[in-house]
């Protein structure tokens, strides 16, 4: 937690900070109560320890401005020279304790804990939804089952590569349900060592290792109501995959050193970018918990397999970046759109938002031209197009190439592929009638 120290004397400000951080918290410091209101403004702290200064004036003023705050910060008052009637003063200014220096470490270790962690922020109830730019029909089409399914609570699994926006569709599936107005909190289960996942996901009590010196509450807690996304939940180790499947079927966590379950109600949408029938094979994601997860699945088509949502992204970057770095760029030439069409974006919209990001900070010209338009080297490779794709993703890839080839000539295409002409009118009406696949362009 963040705690603001008010204390001109620099060598007890020294002795207190020392002690918090060795306890994990982040001291700052106001060399009086004037100069901490500024600081209460630019960045509220958790707790606020107030030396009493003079006839206390500054102290109130202090007390007032914290409570003044949209999340109220509690005040301890401190002082070398106690009076009685300074304490019921502080007090009834809002004071939450008032204490006599030196500060005892022990009693300030113990109001830190009763201290709730800083809440996640709630989404405003005028703020609008999450923004899917597109115009693909398989993009819009999962755009709806994700509006369709979020009133329920039933668990969603998001596959696709990364930066195709799966944490914006977990987000539009929180906006449009009756928890919108209650936490929405993201994990990276890849990003976390083995030995914090844990502690993270479920909490812990005080004692429970070494270093524990408080109780702490898991994100399954501090999404209570709302909705937690577990974001490469394929990278949690097997053994907690087993706690995490426990969880979801009992609805109640196990912190670390707790002697009892906590009971928790969340809504739960996990994501990956691995292929999952690869994952099971191997062993290193459970059936169970896939079959607990996968209720509802999404699949996100990558960048290179919806190029017509190009341009509409790049309007949208245009405009978001002109707005932060005043850019002044007015658009992007034919030529410069045609390269990014192209591409075969192997980090998906993610990697499309730096690339355009990158050239309108580069680009001293109102329109961007190619030269702007930058890749990375090693993101060239002609057979990225191809990365993860699957041998019925190739197969339709390979046919619509061939045809786009020929101009629609389906005996020459199927001399090229090396099958008969009626094996690919087969191929096309499967395609055609395919729910996830668009219709060919061809007849």
């Amino acid at each position: 937690m963040r705690v603001l120290i008010v204390e001109p004397d620099g060598r007890e400000y020294s002795e207190l900070s020392k002690r918090l951080e060795a306890w994990g918290h982040a001291p700052s410091r106001a060399a009086s109560a004037a100069s901490a209101l500024e600081a209460l403004k630019r960045s509220p702290p958790e707790l606020v320890v107030a030396s009493l200064e003079g006839d206390g004036s500054p102290v109130r003023d202090l007390l007032k401005a914290a409570r003044d705050l949209e999340r109220p910060c509690p005040v301890i008052v401190v002082t070398g020279s106690p009076r009685m009637e300074d304490a019921v003063l502080m007090m009834k200014e809002g004071a939450r304790d008032f204490w006599i220096k030196p500060v005892d470490t022990r009693r300030l270790e113990k109001a830190l804990e009763m201290l709730e962690p800083p809440p996640t922020p709630r989404p405003s109830r005028d703020a609008g939804p999450p923004s899917i730019i597109t115009r693909s029909s398989a993009m819009e089409r999962l755009k709806g089952m994700a509006v369709k399914v979020a009133a329920s609570g039933a668990a969603v699994f998001i596959q696709g590569e990364s930066g195709t926006g799966k944490e914006l569709f977990a987000r539009t599936i929180h906006f449009h349900s009756p928890r919108k107005d209650q936490p929405f909190i993201a994990v990276n289960c890849a990003a976390l060592p083995e030995n914090l996942l844990e502690s993270e996901l479920f909490g812990y009590e005080k004692g429970a290792f070494t270093g524990a010196t408080r109780s702490k509450k898991g994100k399954f807690e501090l999404a209570h109501q709302g909705t937690l996304l577990l974001d490469e939940v394929t990278e949690i180790p097997v053994h907690l995959q087993a706690k995490l499947l426990r969880v979801l079927q009992e609805n109640e966590v196990d912190r670390l050193g707790g002697r009892y379950p906590v009971a928790v109600d969340v809504r739960v949408v996990a994501t990956t970018n691995v292929s999952l029938e690869q994952a099971l094979k191997e062993g290193r994601f459970r059936r169970d918990l896939y079959y607990r997860l996968n209720v509802v699945p999404l699949k996100i088509p990558p960048l290179r397999r919806r190029r017509d949502d190009i341009p509409l992204l790049c309007e949208h970057f245009v405009n978001k970046y002109n707005r932060i770095h005043h850019c002044g760029v007015e658009g992007i030439s034919p030529s410069a759109l045609q390269a990014l069409q192209d591409h075969s974006w192997p980090g998906n919209v993610r990697e499309l938002e730096n690339v355009l990001q990158r050239a309108m900070l580069l680009s001293d010209e109102p329109v961007l031209q190619p030269a702007h338009v930058l890749f990375d080297a090693e993101e060239e490779s002609p057979d990225s197009d191809l990365e993860l794709m699957t041998i019925g993703e190739m197969e339709k890839h390979l046919i619509h190439k061939a045809l786009s080839t020929v101009d629609g000539n389906r005996t020459r295409a199927s001399e090229i592929l090396g099958i008969s002409v009626r094996t690919l009118r087969n191929k096309l009406k499967e395609y055609r009638e395919s729910e996830e696949v668009p219709p060919s362009p061809f007849p």
